[in-house]
C-alpha cells in the first residue's frame, strides 16, 4: 500500500552535536523540491546542507525518485533518505533534512545512519490521521443539459471526486472529474445518474 502525508511536519534529531532537522512535505512535481530546498538554506543560513530524497507519481503510472547529496560525501545522505521512504511505501512525497554540522565528525556509515534514522523518525513520528492511502485516478467526464447541471455537481461533491474542468455548449454542460475506481462505481450506480452522460477520459 502507498501512502503520502497530507501536511508537512517537520522532526529534529541531534548526533553528536550535529543537528538534523527533518520535514515529509506532500509534492507532485520536483520543482516543487528545489524551491523547498533553497527556501530552508534561506531560512537556516549556518546550515552546512539541505539534502533530500523524493518519491512521486508520474502521468503514467509510474514512480519518479530522485536524491540531492547538496555536498555531502556521496551516497551518504540523499540515497539512505530515499531508502527509507521506499522501505515504508511513501509517494506523492519529498523527505528534506537540514543539517548543522556539530564539530564531530561522523564519517560515511555514521553519516548514512544518521541521515537514514532522521528520515525514519519524521515518518513514525508523524501523526497516523496525517497519512493517507494513495489510490490510482483517472478523468472522467459528465456531460448533461442545463437543467441536470446542479444535480450532477451534487453527486459528484457526493462522490468526493474533484472537478478539474467545466465546459458549456449550446446544450449542457461537460464536467471533468478526477475519480478513483470507486467513487467511478459510485457515480455510475447513483440512482441519478440517468441525468448525466458518463464519458471516460477528457472531453
Amino acid at each position: 500500500m502507498l501512502v503520502f502525508p497530507l501536511t508537512s511536519t517537520s522532526y529534529e534529531t541531534d548526533v553528536k552535536n550535529s543537528r538534523f532537522i527533518t520535514e515529509v512535505m506532500p509534492v507532485t512535481e520536483t520543482e516543487a523540491i528545489r524551491t523547498r530546498q533553497q527556501e530552508l538554506k534561506d531560512a537556516h543560513p549556518k546550515a552546512n546542507h539541505v539534502c533530500y530524497g523524493f518519491r512521486v507519481m508520474n502521468a503514467e503510472g509510474q514512480i519518479a525518485e530522485g536524491f540531492s547529496d547538496d555536498g555531502e560525501p556521496g551516497g551518504t545522505s540523499g540515497p539512505p533518505i530515499l531508502r527509507v521512504m521506499q522501505h515504508h511505501n511513501l509517494i506523492n512525497c519529498a523527505i528534506l533534512i537540514t543539517r548543522y554540522f556539530g564539530g564531530i565528525k561522523l564519517g560515511m556509515g555514521g553519516l548514512q545512519r544518521a541521515y537514514s534514522s532522521s528520515a525514519s523518525d519524521v515518518i513514525v513520528n508523524n501523526p497516523e490521521e496525517n497519512w493517507a492511502e494513495w489510490r490510482p485516478v483517472k478523468s472522467l467526464c459528465l456531460r448533461c443539459e442545463f437543467r441536470n447541471e446542479a444535480q450532477a455537481r451534487y453527486v459528484a461533491d457526493e462522490a468526493g471526486a474533484g472537478i478539474e474542468k467545466e465546459k458549456y455548449t449550446e446544450t449542457g454542460v461537460t464536467l471533468t472529474l478526477s475519480v478513483t475506481e470507486d467513487q467511478e462505481a459510485f457515480l455510475r450506480s447513483h440512482p441519478d445518474a440517468r441525468l448525466f452522460e458518463i464519458v471516460s477520459g477528457t472531453p
